[in-house]
């Protein structure tokens, strides 16, 4: 008889599995560990979000050796047969732990079109499956399978796998929310794309961490601007001394926990100039380190001439409301007279301008207007 490996050896499993949501594949150096651990024929992990009609993710260690019309029509075969699962039908909340031959007799596996269809031509015929799941909404199963000419799961199997259930459900866990600050990052650098704001993330040593497609476009097109040993540098040799200055003085005030935002006009040919702004990152933690983002520089494309509100909304991270009042108060409206403006009471002109504050980074309506004033001036 077949037995895993005692709990005391799951050491190197829960490494891999920690590591395993920042893999090119996810979890599949673990997935190969477990399953010659556990001297099985395969290891998988299939995920899902908590929503009917997703298709699942399935993450094989190894993976089956197939070809892609194969895999295309397997996928095909199992969306439609799904519901005939025996073992994913018995898995229904966190840290159920079954094997296939404790949910199905032999004889009604045999006449299971799933068993026929799915497992039975790629000699799957012993399963272990144990149902895992997080609060951010991705649900699934991790399992083991062997075929015909290899021995059933034991109990000392499942106790390994429960063993590692809140390692798995924590790895997760950390898979979902760095999958949600990946969306969340990209939708922003399209939206800015689209609004043609060139704009490149920095670290805390001013190492270029991201650039837009803008960004790229005006580092391809312009002699005033290129990126030289992942650093933004100017062709002016003034100007890039006060750049690099504006980058340090930004890394140093997000380090102390403080907001800044400084530009400079440069000249990029006879007639036509760059506008470079450089304004801290603010960090939800203070536990952060000179390897994430901590500063952004946008600049100006040679030919930019956008509205006031739109440039406002883009360099502060503000709504179109917000950024309309603050464009407002930059012509020199009070309040009163910008709440008359936007038909909103000064209540709530006076709630959103305290949130306009807090995101600028500035403590006074004065300091707002100057700000913005400047950023313009450089920007538009």
């Amino acid at each position: 008889m077949r037995i895993g490996k005692p709990l005391a050896e799951v050491d190197e499993l829960v490494t891999l599995l920690y590591r395993g949501p920042l893999e090119a594949t996810p979890w599949l150096g673990f997935l190969e560990a477990l399953s010659r651990r556990m001297r099985s024929a395969s290891a998988a992990i299939t995920l899902r979000l908590s929503r009917q009609g997703t298709p699942p993710l399935i993450i094989w260690g190894p993976a089956p050796v197939i070809d892609e019309r194969e895999a295309r029509r397997i996928h095909a075969v199992h969306a439609e047969l799904g519901d005939l699962d025996p073992l994913r039908n018995a898995l229904t909340k966190a840290g159920d732990i079954y094997r296939l031959s404790e949910v199905i007799s032999p004889g009604d596996l045999r006449g299971n079109r799933f068993y026929r269809e799915i497992l039975q031509p790629y000699g799957i015929e012993y399963q272990l499956g144990m149902y895992i799941s997080e609060p951010g909404g991705w649900e699934g199963n991790v399992g083991l399978t062997n075929g015909p000419d290899e021995a059933d799961f034991t109990d000392d199997d499942k106790q390994v796998l429960l063993a590692l259930r809140p390692h798995l459900e924590q790895s997760l866990a950390l898979f979902s929310r760095i999958r949600r600050d990946e969306t969340e990052l990209q939708v922003m650098i399209d939206t800015l794309d689209r609004l043609t704001l060139c704009t490149f993330i920095l670290d805390g040593a001013g190492r270029i961490l991201r650039t837009n497609s803008a960004g790229r476009a005006l580092i391809k097109s312009s002699t005033a601007l290129r990126a030289a040993d992942d650093r933004l540098v100017l062709a002016s040799k003034t100007g890039n001394a006060q750049l690099q200055q504006l980058v340090g003085k930004a890394v140093a005030t997000r380090r102390d926990g403080g907001s800044f935002a400084e530009g400079l006009r440069v000249e990029a040919d006879v007639d036509r100039h760059l506008g470079v702004l450089v304004r801290t990152i603010e960090t939800p933690s203070r536990y952060s380190n000179e390897a994430g983002p901590a500063a952004v520089v946008y600049v100006s494309g040679l030919d930019n001439n956008q509205p006031l509100e739109r440039l406002v909304s883009q360099i502060f991270d503000l709504t179109p409301s917000e950024a309309h009042l603050a464009a407002l108060l930059a012509t020199g409206l009070s309040l009163a007279e910008a709440a008359a403006r936007l038909e909103l009471t000064e209540n709530t002109v006076r709630s959103y301008c305290k949130t306009i504050l807090s995101k600028t980074g500035v403590s006074r309506q004065a300091d707002l207007v100057r700000l913005i004033l400047r950023s313009v001036a450089v920007l538009g």
